[in-house]
């Protein structure tokens, strides 16, 4: 395995620290038939400094979660209820002492055959390191040909690994075609998403991000970017409808997740944006936010949950 993904020694399954060969679900259950989970993706920062491992916005990624579970009509079971507190417990028991990704996973573990099964809930939680999600300054992109998930067919508010099928297809595509990473339109033309993460351009001096409405997913990595805008570079993001022309001629973009970070972007279909390097206001926000997740700044300690 690459020194950029290194396994743990142990998971959490179903409300209890195992070894990490022994976390399995049968091939018949609907989480590996049909994909009937949800998930949250969340990142924890190591502060050398402070000796501390941050795990940054559990509350919102809770949220979330919750939500997809809702419109999922998954039951929230005790092991829900409990799986940030273990999640914590399985971070001390591998023993992170640096940056790493942190997935939580509720899954129908029913085996057998039907497809409307909604329990019983299973629970899953994984760490492992994990460095920058690129070690490029910045990523080339393209429009994709595949077209973006819809709410009404399948909701992409919903975190569920059904959904990111639609990504795959689209990265794989834009991989054979040259590129790092593909930028996904709606339906009727507009801007989403990247393939797993949101999506900001810069226009004369503007951040603008699509509306949730764009058949995005509703990003905490979002919210968060367009708070600390405001908070600390007193700009103000508009949110809005983005045309696909207007990737052309922006001045910079970047995407952004809790697995992305903040990744600058540097050209869109081989139009180059700016001067083909990260922009001033992506380096900023960049900056700014690595400061806040890391706790090298007291903004917003409660976004950040110490490990230890």
């Amino acid at each position: 395995m690459s020194e950029q993904y290194r396994y743990p020694e142990y998971l959490l399954f179903n409300g209890e620290i195992v070894p990490f060969a022994e976390a399995k679900v049968h091939v018949w259950t609907p989480a590996f038939k049909y994909g009937s989970q949800v998930f949250e993706g969340l990142r924890g920062y190591w502060n050398e400094e402070q000796q501390q491992l941050y795990i940054f916005r559990v509350d919102a990624h809770t949220r979330r979660l919750r939500r997809s579970m809702k419109i999922m009509r998954m039951e929230v079971t005790k092991d829900v209820e409990q799986l940030n507190e273990k999640t914590i417990e399985l971070l001390k028991a591998n023993g992170f002492r640096e940056g790493c990704h942190i997935r939580q996973v509720v899954f129908v573990n029913h085996v057998g055959p039907g497809m409307a099964k909604l329990g019983p809930i299973g629970t899953l939680a994984s760490t492992y390191f994990r460095g920058r999600f690129s070690e490029k300054e910045g990523l080339d992109c393209c429009v994709s040909t595949w077209r973006r998930i819809s709410d009404n067919s399948i909701p992409p508010r919903v975190k569920c690994a059904a959904n990111y099928q639609n990504s795959r297809l689209a990265l794989v595509q834009a991989k054979v075609d040259g590129y790092d990473a593909p930028i996904l339109l709606t339906d009727d033309g507009k801007v989403s998403e990247t393939y797993g993460s949101c999506l900001f351009i810069v226009r004369d001096g503007v951040p603008i991000t699509t509306p949730v409405t764009s058949s995005i997913l509703e990003s905490v990595t979002r919210a968060t970017v367009i708070q600390l805008f405001k908070e600390v570079h007193d700009v103000e993001v508009q949110v809005r409808d983005i045309d696909m022309t207007e990737l052309y001629v922006a001045d910079e973009a970047f995407m952004c997740g809790s697995g992305a970070e903040i990744t600058p972007i540097l050209s869109i279909d081989r139009y180059q944006l700016g001067d083909g390097k990260p922009g001033p206001l992506t380096q900023k926000i960049q900056m700014t936010y690595f400061q806040v997740v890391q706790g090298e700044v007291p903004l917003h300690p409660e976004w950040r949950t110490p490990v230890y």
